[in-house]
Parts: structure tokens; sequence; C-alpha cells
């Protein structure tokens, strides 16, 4: 008995010994058996507090905004300032010159004494009443007063020796005014033909300008004026005031520069209706001073057209 129960024993031991290796051959991995590792744990980024009042937006500084807008207004009225004086000018810089550029010399407003106030009613409202001046000695000349719309600029001497004064009309065109004859710089026309400087003649009409026998001269060519700037077209009048005097008066287009012909002669015509002359030739040729003229009335047809380069030959004024 006691030797069958210690061989039961042993082979209850055998099994247990056996199962034990199974079970431990089980759990072993084999060669081709997949591994897995565990990832380790990740911790979690803290992030960092939120303000609980975030910090106020900048106040926005009132000095700074006044600053600003006066530098605007500042350089707005500069640009404005420029482009005017670039307009005046650019004509006769484009244009060239063969004599050298003059530069204009502004003169203040002549009062006017004894024709009509500085300022006076036209057409299209109040308009500006000036003087010639006398070409050598830039004193007003009484005899001649001519209106001019208030946006134009007051005429300016044209060089040191006021020979001719001029502006500009609202279309670009130049507008020029001068005396000539006895005790001017230039020569008195009548006797001569008018041209531009390099010869070339202008047809002429024969005109009534208030109330005195004038010429009336206008051309579309590329010319110069005696001054030698260039210009594309131009249209004038030559008007005696006396026996060795007489008034030139005209508007131009200066090359290169894009500007209104045929507006601007709408006004150089209520210009010229308004032109005011006091002539000794109504005197002593019997042709009585009007008053200001609805229209120029043409009394002739153009006169014949001489050779370019004519030694009589009487340039334009600037």
């Amino acid at each position: 008995m006691t030797v069958v129960s210690h061989m039961e024993n042993n082979r209850t031991m055998d099994i247990q010994s056996s199962r034990l290796d199974e079970e431990v051959a089980s759990q072993t991995p084999g060669k081709d058996a997949l591994t897995y590792e565990e990832t380790p744990p990740i911790e979690p980024i803290k992030e960092p507090d939120v303000d609980m009042f975030p910090p106020p937006k900048p106040r926005t500084n009132v000095g700074s905004i006044v600053t600003t807008l006066v530098v605007f207004i500042l350089l707005f009225i500069v640009g404005f300032w420029l482009s005017g004086i670039v307009r005046q000018y650019a004509g006769n810089f484009l244009g060239g010159s063969s004599q050298g550029q003059q530069t204009p010399t502004p003169t203040p407003k002549t009062a006017v004494s004894g024709l009509l106030p500085t300022t006076t009613e036209a057409p299209s409202g109040v308009w500006n009443a000036y003087k010639a001046m006398n070409g050598k000695t830039q004193v007003p000349y009484d005899q001649v007063m001519y209106l001019l719309p208030p946006e134009v600029p007051a005429p300016a001497c044209d060089g040191s020796t006021c020979a001719s004064q001029g502006t500009y009309l609202p279309g670009g065109t130049r507008f020029t005014v001068a005396l000539r004859g006895n005790g001017q710089v230039f020569p008195d026309y009548r006797g001569k033909v008018i041209s531009d400087l390099g010869g070339i003649p202008f047809p002429l009409t024969e005109v009534i300008v208030d109330g005195i026998p004038s010429t009336e001269y206008a051309g579309t060519f590329t010319g110069k004026t005696v001054f030698g700037y260039v210009f594309t077209q131009m249209r004038g009048y030559m008007i005696p005031i006396s026996e060795d005097t007489s008034f030139e008066i005209n508007h131009y287009t200066p090359k290169g520069v894009a500007s209104d012909f045929a507006g601007d002669d709408v006004i150089f015509n209520e210009i010229i209706k308004n032109l005011k002359i006091i002539s000794s030739l109504s005197e002593k040729g019997g042709v009585p001073v009007s008053t200001i003229t609805d229209t120029i009335t043409p009394i002739a047809t153009p006169t014949d057209m001489v050779a370019p380069g004519s030694p009589s030959a009487t340039p334009v004024s600037y």
C-alpha cells in the first residue's frame, strides 16, 4: 500500500511538472512570434493660463490725426500751386527758343483811373480791368484798357523790358498784349507785313475794333514769336492808337501744350468786345470812339500774302 501510494504521488508530481512546462512554453515567444512594446504614457502639455482680463487696446492719438490732416492739406496746396506753375511755363520750355528762354516776371495789377473801375460787369460776371504798359518805362498807358475773367491770373511782364505782358486763358492758350511804335520796344506795325519771327506772313483782315479801323491776323501753322517761342495757332489784332503808336493783342497755342484754342477764342472775342481804347486818331481822322462794340465788323477781305523772309515783315509779339 505504501509503495503504491508513493508511485501515485510521483505520477501526480510528474503531471504537474509537465503542465507547468507547457504553460511556460506557451508564454515564451517563439522565433516567429510577434512582440508588442507598450507605449510609455505621454504627459499632456500644460497650456499657459489665459489672462482673465486682456490688456486694453491702445487709445487713438488725436494729435497724430490732426497732424496727418494738416500735412495732407499742405501737400495738396503745394501740388496745386506747382501744377499751375508747370502749366504756365511748360509751353515755353517745350516749344524751345532760338534766342534763349526768358522767364516772365510777375507784376501787380495796374489800377485803372479815368476809364473804368478795377472791376466791371461783363457778360459772364465781374471781370478785372488792366492797362497796357509802356515797354520801356513800365508805366501804365492810360489810352488802353482791357478786361479779363476773374479766374485768369494777372498779366506779367515778358522779360525784364516788359515789352509785352501776358498770362494764360482758362483753356491753356497764351494771352499777350503789347504797345508798339514811338517810345516802345516793338516797332509800329503800319507799313509792314505781320508775320512770325521766321517771316511766315499771317492772312490779314481789316476790321473795326471799338470804332477804330484795325487789322486782324490769324494763322494755323508752326511759327515763332518775336522772343522765339514756338506756337501752332494764333489770332490777334493790331489797333492804331495815334499816328506813331499802336496796340497789339492776341492769344496762341504754345507748341507741345494741350489747350482748347476754340474755347479760349470765345473768351478772346469777349475781351475784344470789352476793349476800351482812347485814340487820338478819332480826333484827327474823324473816327468816333465808340462804346463797347457788340461785334468785330470786317471791312475788307484778307490782304495778299508776301513771300516769307520779307525785310518789311513785323513779327508778332510774345
